[in-house]
């Protein structure tokens, strides 16, 4: 709440503002000789939305907002043309920086019944507020005077007192599946941020999204997705999981694939309500409320029937490529929950949007990545990812678990129990001592995102299994894991070490030709990495490929559940290793018995045969991988979020340029990476997020420029237009001339506000005298 000094003088600025407009008011009743009849404009309402507003809706520091001011036109019949408005932002009691805000649209036609549908209904203003326990706003309407009104005293309004909460950045990796037997991968254009995460950056409100590719290839995939869905969430998680945090590396919150097309028959799945790993279609009707929808179940929502009850706003106006949909989603819109449904006809409803708000993931913590992501919990431990596939009940056949190969996972917290589980997870020791429990929810996911057919969803035959267990308890490791059914007993799936664990022979690589290695650059160069694994007991193997960047203290997956004995990529797609402390690690497991090996890697001119092999340890053997040096250059992935292309503002509104950045050896890239520039104003600022009210009228060509920390940059532009507007008004006395009476009015008001506050930021001072002078006629 405001002290006393500061609402003594918000007070006294109001008295001087209405003295002011009732002196304007009067001035310009005499230039225009108009009907006594006057009609009157006030206020009734101002919105602040990010996304949508449900009266009382969170709203987050450092997210973009929408300011939207309501106009009442009463004592006439006819709309009014030319109503504008001037909003002044104050933080602490201070003005915030860029205040006062000139409007997004105005000069709007102000209607007699406003729809706030209707974008130009309403008087609209772009900020991005800090966080903080007090924001107040002020609207002074009409501020040029150039509506006769019958009432000037009611043209101020005062919103006070609002809260703008602190909302961490989250962090989501997606992967691009190279899916052969649907033509290869989707476009990159499709899934890059900007496009991919429209839907999601309009409706999920944190702070910011650092959305980005993960620091892999392409995932390979030859099955029919329609019955190796459940393994491809698996997969996709222990590409989450396998990424230990440090040196500023962080693993994200959720990681998504990218399918081509829309192969699968449920449009998307997640691994769990809530989960963390889901994939999704790129058809262009529906790819970006699909990826939206599959991370509302990783939020923890199920299935909705609801529309959206209030007009969604988008503010950055994401959704407007690629299907050039409109910037307000209307009351009879679908909550993105509601299973099926195309990009057009959905938005966000209040539970969907809270979500979101309130989940633990999304929350500020005291040392939390500046590029959002999860840090080990103080619980994290070396786990096992228990995963499969779930065989619902069908008919007579009963319920069984199909157990995937094991994974171990260094450092991870285990599944927390869950009291309404219906299926109950057991690991003991070799001598038979219970290790450990949970309960977990198998049919979360069991509802197809397909839509619904004559009002009832869609199920799958089977879901995801996804749960991860300590690999080892008091010193103990486990031996066998059982999973029953709570309910009936039964023994869903059972899993027991065998007598012998793999043993990893060799590994090697060699620099390739890339002929048929799929690539997110497509060029090379390119790398065969290969080891010799063999089992005594006989049982099928699998690896897990990791790679650290900076001697073992962080890892990242380069790719998971390999059951050859080779793998193919390109060293543009990887992080380059700091300083020669590169590792690459082959794991292997033969479904419960995990072992690794490990080989540096090297960087030089080499050529295509050069793979030194060395004993490493009993008979095993790795070599050097000596990789060729063009893998020294990584350029960021830089893309322009916002503005739009061809986009119209109006002189002195505040242009949102919005970036997004990241690299793959420094991850999120931080402010000081990104400048702006343009064809006409030259340098404009620097940062991922600013605003710009200063640009003249014409065609920008404006410029982003994103650099890493080894020098590397990334440009991309986008046209606008900045059209003309008269936003100042230096004739005090509107006798048609700014001259000496205009200056004698404003130094009579020196230092005070309402009269000769040209620039209207609440204070007469050299700004005004310059605006003044700039205009003057004599």
């Amino acid at each position: 709440m405001k002290n006393m000094t500061q609402i003594a003088s918000r007070s006294s600025q109001l008295m001087l503002f209405t003295r002011f407009q009732m002196i304007a008011s009067a001035l310009v009743s005499t230039v225009f000789a108009t009907s006594a009849m006057a009609g009157d404009l006030a206020v009734t309402s101002v919105d602040l939305t990010q996304g949508a507003q449900f009266g009382t809706t969170t709203l987050v520091g450092g997210r973009p907002t929408m300011v939207r001011v309501k106009v009442a036109v009463t004592g006439q019949t006819t709309s009014q043309i030319n109503v504008d408005a001037v909003l002044r932002v104050y933080v602490g009691g201070q003005q915030m920086a860029g205040s006062p805000f000139f409007s997004r649209n105005g000069p709007i036609t102000a209607p007699i019944t406003p729809n706030v549908f209707n974008v130009n209904d309403t008087i609209n203003f772009t900020i991005v507020a800090p966080v903080s326990t007090d924001v107040d706003f002020e609207v002074v309407l009409d501020p040029l005077n150039k509506v006769v009104e019958s009432n000037e005293a009611n043209n101020l309004f005062l919103l006070s007192n609002k809260v703008f909460s602190c909302r961490k950045t989250l962090d989501v990796a997606y992967v691009s599946v190279n899916y052969t037997p649907g033509g290869g991968e989707p476009v990159a254009a499709t899934i890059e941020p900007g496009i991919g995460d429209a839907f999601m950056r309009g409706i999920y409100a944190v702070a910011e999204l650092n959305y980005h590719r993960s620091p892999l290839g392409p995932l390979n995939w030859t099955t029919d997705i329609n019955s190796s869905d459940t393994t491809l969430l698996s997969s996709l998680q222990t590409i989450r999981l396998t990424t230990i945090p440090a040196a500023g590396y962080a693993r994200p919150e959720f990681i998504y694939g990218w399918l081509p097309g829309n192969p699968f028959s449920g449009n998307g799945e997640a691994n769990g309500i809530p989960g963390d790993a889901a994939f999704g279609n790129t058809e262009s009707t529906r790819f970006q409320r699909t990826f939206a929808h599959e991370i509302g179940h990783c939020w923890g929502r199920s299935h909705t029937s609801n529309t959206i009850a209030t007009v969604g706003f988008d503010v950055e106006h994401h959704l407007v490529s690629p299907l050039s949909l409109g910037q307000t989603h209307a009351t009879t819109q679908y909550d993105v929950m509601v299973a099926g449904q195309l990009t057009n006809v959905a938005w966000v409803d209040s539970g969907t949007y809270l979500d979101c708000l309130t989940d633990t993931r999304s929350q500020c913590t005291a040392f939390a990545p500046p590029g959002g992501g999860e840090n080990p919990a103080s619980d994290a431990q070396r786990v096992l990812q228990i995963s499969g596939s779930y065989q619902h009940q069908i008919g007579r056949k009963p319920s069984r678990i199909e157990l995937s190969p094991v994974n171990q996972i260094d450092l991870a917290s285990p599944t927390a129990d869950d009291p309404q589980g219906d299926v109950l997870l057991q690991s003991f020791a070799a001598s038979g001592d219970l290790l450990s429990s949970v309960r977990w929810k198998s049919a979360t996911t069991r509802e197809s995102c397909a839509e619904c057919a004559n009002g009832r969803p869609h199920l799958h035959a089977n879901s995801a299994v996804s749960i991860l267990i300590p690999a080892a308890v008091a010193n103990q490791e486990l031996a066998r894991i059982e999973l029953r059914d709570l309910k009936s007993g039964n023994l869903l799936a059972t899993r027991m070490r065998t007598a012998s664990a793999p043993h990893i022979a060799s590994l090697g690589s060699r620099m390739i030709d890339g002929v048929g290695v799929a690539s997110h650059s497509g060029t090379g160069p390119f790398v065969e990495l290969f080891w010799d694994a063999t089992d005594a007991d006989g049982d099928a193997l699998s690896a897990d490929i990791l790679l650290s960047c900076d001697g073992g203290q962080s890892w990242s997956a380069m790719g998971v559940n390999q059951r050859g004995a080779s793998m193919k990529f390109a060293l543009s797609d990887i992080p380059v290793a700091k300083n020669g402390q590169g590792i690459v690690k082959v794991r292997v497991t033969d479904g419960l018995n995990v072992v690794d090996a490990e080989m540096p890697t090297s960087v030089g001119n080499f050529g295509p045969d050069a793979s030194e092999l060395k004993v490493l340890d009993e008979g095993s053997i790795a070599g050097d991988s000596q990789w060729s040096n063009s893998w020294l250059v990584n350029a960021p992935d830089i893309h322009l979020i916002s503005p739009n292309a061809s986009q119209s503002y109006p002189f002195g509104a505040s242009i949102l340029l919005h970036a997004s950045g990241w690299d793959l050896e420094d991850q999120f890239l931080p402010n000081t990476a990104f400048t702006w520039t343009s064809s006409i104003a030259g340098a404009i600022g620097t940062g991922r997020q600013i605003l710009v009210s200063t640009l003249n009228p014409g065609t920008h060509l404006i410029t982003l420029r994103g650099t890493d920390s080894g020098g590397s940059f990334v440009e991309k532009s986008v046209s606008i237009i900045v059209t003309a507007r008269v936003i100042f008004g230096a004739d005090i006395n509107g006798d048609g001339f700014v001259n000496g009476l205009d200056l004698s009015a404003m130094i009579a008001n020196w230092g005070g506000t309402g009269v000769g506050d040209l620039n209207f930021d609440g204070s007469v001072g050299g700004p005004d005298l310059a605006a003044m002078l700039s205009g003057w006629t004599g």
